[in-house]
């Protein structure tokens, strides 16, 4: 039926109620269909700019033995370029999500993402290691608010019975993003410099902020919070959702991140392979989020938000047993099956527990947004720095059966969890 022809319903002589119904149905359909193709659009929107967040800064991995060869310094020493950038990025989300609850979420994501170019683009001109530093932690404290705003957003825009499929879309494009660029930045730094590659993310940043201004405005008063920022995380923290999801988003990312840190240098010292096919395989970290992210919301419909979550940690559990294997077979095939369920896994965990944080503060959902994202990649630096002092210890298999262990016990505890 055209537009044209329900329309011309109304003058026809036979007119009736019936089809006041008809004409009904057909205009809702078609607000719908449209409604349904503006949040795909948005999705993908703020998931190029989530996609360039994340790359930023795990690009830089694959690069630190250049920028260190470049400044004259240590891999040691360079290494501080990261910690540089991971700071301010977890610890200002929550401030990042507190602010939105009460502020144009569309603009404050065009100047975020403005600010992450700039910084980008003026690491690559850094003229030592300290002042590249400097320059990586105001990209971290810009880059910080775009997950956490972008969450809040969907929150706001999208219908509740399609949140956790679009925040599962929007996650899977970043972690696509923090995959894809651990291959992308090795290629780079190669065969170009590792300038070239500050640059090129320095070129996405900006693309992904004039595709923000395809979205319409928002209101600055949607969601003013009823206390300050304090009071907000008590009510956050403390609520009884609040008190099962942010310990298990700081769990999540303390073993599986954890996990995922490790990667590459697994395939670097035990697979044998170069820095650039390590990050290709690395690579399908992201490809796993991105495929399992598009489908949670509809598998977390069919089977529940508890046992998605316990699937994604049995997938991570897979994996820590399939690197145990491939440590011992020095096979990289095998390990990359394990990059592809620990993807699997922490997608299918971050994306639900994410969704579930919409609803623990009231109308606030910046703030829970953020703090997701604080337990996640604190939980993420510490497990990090765990795994480090056991593969001092032990090597890489003592890494995987400790972080299999606690992934075990992860497993029990959600299985006696009710939320």
């Amino acid at each position: 039926m055209s537009y044209n022809y329900a329309v011309d319903i109304i003058h026809c002589q036979d007119y009736s109620p019936l089809h006041d119904i008809a004409l009904g149905s057909f205009i809702v359909q078609k607000a719908s269909s449209a409604s349904a193709k503006e949040n795909r659009s948005l999705v993908w929107i703020l998931g190029l700019a989530g996609f360039v967040s994340a790359a930023d800064n795990w690009f830089v991995s694959p690069s630190l033995s250049a920028i260190a060869a470049g400044f004259g310094a240590s891999v040691a020493e360079a290494g501080l370029v990261l910690t540089a950038y991971m700071l301010p990025y977890g610890f200002m989300q929550p401030l990042y999500g507190f602010f939105s609850d009460s502020r144009d979420k569309v603009r404050m994501l065009r100047l975020i993402v403005f600010g992450l170019a700039l910084g980008t683009g003026g690491s690559a001109l850094s003229g030592s290691l300290p002042a590249l530093c400097v320059l990586r932690a105001a990209t971290g404290f810009f880059a910080a608010g775009i997950i956490a705003v972008s969450l809040s957003l969907i929150g706001d825009r999208v219908p509740e019975a399609e949140r956790q499929a679009s925040v599962g879309k929007f996650m899977g494009i970043v972690f696509a993003g923090q995959g894809l660029s651990a291959g992308l930045g090795g290629v780079l730094t190669r065969y170009v410099s590792w300038r070239g590659a500050f640059f090129f993310f320095a070129a996405t940043a900006i693309a992904a902020a004039l595709l923000l201004q395809a979205l319409p405005n928002g209101s600055a008063e949607s969601h003013r919070p009823q206390s300050g920022f304090s009071g907000q995380c008590r009510l956050a923290l403390f609520s009884p959702k609040g008190k099962v999801i942010f310990p298990m988003a700081f769990f999540a990312g303390f073993l599986l991140l954890g996990v995922y840190g490790y990667l590459g240098s697994f395939l670097h010292e035990r697979a044998h392979l170069d820095y650039m096919q390590s990050g290709l395989v690395v690579m399908f970290y992201g490809f796993a989020c991105l495929a399992v992210g598009a489908r949670v919301g509809k598998l977390a419909r069919r089977i529940g938000r508890k046992n998605v979550v316990s699937l994604g940690e049995g997938l991570a559990l897979a994996s820590t047993a399939i690197l145990c294997a491939s440590s011992l077979l020095q096979s990289w095939p095998l390990a990359l099956l394990a990059t592809v369920c620990l993807g699997a896994g922490y997608i299918s965990v971050q994306s639900t527990l994410a969704t579930m944080a919409f609803d623990v503060a009231g109308e606030s959902r910046g703030l829970p947004s953020g703090l997701i994202g604080f337990g996640l990649f604190c939980g993420g630096g510490l497990g990090s720095a765990a795994g480090g002092r056991l593969l001092a210890a032990g090597g890489y298999q003592t890494v995987w059966v400790a972080f299999g262990i606690g992934i075990a016990l992860l497993i029990l505890v959600t299985r006696r969890l009710e939320f």
